[in-house]
């Protein structure tokens, strides 16, 4: 198991081919970090706007393209384990 904290932008959120796009995330609201639990094939991600207000969460099945469009488009801010 491990479980990192993303800094995202906006952009990266909403943009055409996102794995976050998934959660549903409307264009009125501003997701600034991702927390992503990962477990074998299976991940959590709760996403928090600028002001640390939690926009939702969901369990997900990640595909090793997905997790690679992640750490391609995030920036990680922490990561345990390490």
């Amino acid at each position: 198991m491990s479980i990192k904290l993303l800094s995202l932008k906006p952009t990266q959120i909403l943009s055409k081919g996102s794995i976050l796009k998934i959660l549903s995330i409307s264009q009125t609201q501003n997701p600034f970090f991702a927390i992503v639990e990962e477990h074998q094939d299976k991940a959590y991600v709760l996403l928090y706007s600028r002001n640390g207000d939690p926009q939702g969460g969901k369990r997900i099945d990640l595909t090793k393209e997905q997790l690679k469009w992640i750490k391609k488009n995030t920036k990680k801010v922490f990561e345990y384990p390490k």
